[in-house]
């Protein structure tokens, strides 16, 4: 069964919750830092989703960035209904980037009617994961595969450069090791600033496009023979 209204409020008030907590949170450190409060930069950034040439979907991420911490808040959603088959899957969730790494985030997403709830909480050890109940540790280089932002030390490869990633599938939980490389500056449209492209390959076949600020322009991965594609619509 899918969420209902309520629950996916109750989801979204949840998030709202680690999100204002954590601004707040920061608001108070850089007060101690700076002896001023320090701007809090606000972005929302819209992505159809299609599968195979035809739109299934939308995603929605909204980003809030300030001494060195982002937070995202991220809404996806597919929807494809054939006359015998039918699929719906949706998910969503928050982040919290520190120092260019994942810190923490907690996403629940249902594929179909079969429910996935991930927690990630950073401690001196690594990014304590829990799937569902099950818990284990990951390396606090863990990149998790909404792809939203690029770790800041990925952002430091050469052009051609290949280097190992450990990535965390961040709507079932599960660990997947791939190889990335640098394939260059591209620009995507007319009129758009380039961007930078990157290819993973190992247990995912997926190329990622970021602008200046690190944050996901394109998207397009190949799962189960069908081609899955994200692209940035519009930023406010």
């Amino acid at each position: 069964m899918f969420e209902t209204t309520r629950s996916r409020c109750e989801r979204a008030v949840r998030a709202f919750v680690t999100v204002a907590v954590g601004m707040s949170l920061f608001s108070g450190s850089a007060l101690a830092d700076s002896g001023s409060p320090q701007p809090i930069e606000r972005q929302t950034r819209t992505y159809s989703i299609s599968i195979d040439g035809t739109q299934r979907g939308s995603s929605k991420a909204e980003f809030r960035s300030g001494n060195g911490i982002v937070w995202i808040q991220s809404e996806s959603e597919i929807r494809i209904n054939y006359l015998v088959y039918k699929y719906n899957y949706s998910s969503g969730g928050t982040e919290i980037w520190k120092s260019g790494r994942v810190a923490a985030f907690e996403n629940t997403a249902d594929y179909n009617g079969t429910s996935y709830t991930v927690k990630g909480t950073s401690t001196p050890r690594g990014l304590q994961i829990t799937t569902n109940g099950t818990t284990s540790l990951v390396s606090r280089d863990v990149w998790d595969t909404s792809y939203l932002l690029l770790p800041d030390r990925l952002d430091r490869l050469a052009l051609g450069q290949a280097e190992t990633v450990v990535l965390l599938d961040s709507d079932k939980g599960r660990l997947l090791s791939g190889k990335i490389q640098l394939i260059g500056d591209e620009t995507l449209a007319e009129g758009q600033k380039p961007c930078t492209h990157y290819r993973i390959s190992g247990d995912v076949e997926v190329d990622v496009w970021f602008d200046a600020s690190r944050r996901l322009v394109r998207q397009v991965s190949h799962e189960r023979g069908h081609k899955v594609r994200f692209e940035l619509l519009s930023v406010e």
